[in-house]
């Protein structure tokens, strides 16, 4: 039986974490996988944590939840929302997130400090040696669409070789499931990846 790949999707509300596994489990479903998700909001649409969790493989049994130590992939849409996932990766599993942060509400009051990116990537290496930051935010503002910052990713991690299908199959899935006046930016989005 083949394993099934446990990806775990999280950041701040607005940032599309709803959209990378909507890409995400459409690729699968062209590749002729199963896929099977749960999502989780904070309090705050906008600006409260997200997790998204995402199954992908063959006859998959059990809950769509990943649970502690057994997600393949973490991706996160902010870099303090990586530390805060860390629990979830295997040990050896691939963490990527974009650099841009986001900060909270203790960090603007002045109560609390925001670690520098280097401070998260060396804890984040404590668990596994597949660490991947991305600017992913400022690429995709670059593009002319903050938003486009989860396709970056979704474009790096597929050109990671960790996901049951390759790029045509991600674009094809960003195709199917980007509104069209949005679909020539992800396309883009992805490629720069």
């Amino acid at each position: 039986m083949e394993p099934t790949l446990g990806i775990y999707v999280c950041g701040v509300g607005g940032f599309g974490i709803g959209s990378v596994t909507r890409v995400l489990s459409q690729a699968a479903q062209l590749k002729g996988l199963e896929a099977v998700g749960s999502e989780t909001h904070g309090l705050a649409q906008r600006g409260g944590v997200v997790v998204s969790t995402l199954r992908i493989g063959r006859n998959i049994t059990g809950s769509p939840l990943i649970i502690r130590g057994s997600a393949d992939i973490v991706i996160a849409l902010e870099p303090l929302e990586a530390l805060r996932a860390l629990p979830y990766l295997k040990r050896n599993g691939l963490i990527i997130f974009n650099t841009q942060k986001f900060q909270p509400l203790s960090v603007r009051l002045g109560v609390a400090q925001y670690p520098s990116i280097a401070a998260i990537s060396s804890e984040l290496a404590k668990v596994t040696d597949r660490v991947i930051p991305v600017e992913a935010s400022l690429k995709a503002k670059e593009l002319g669409l903050s938003e486009s910052a989860n396709v970056v990713l979704l474009g790096r991690l597929t050109r990671e070789g960790v996901l049951p299908y390759d790029m045509e199959i991600m674009k094809m899935a960003v195709q199917q499931t980007t509104p069209p006046k949005y679909l020539e930016i992800n396309l883009k989005a992805l490629e720069v990846g």
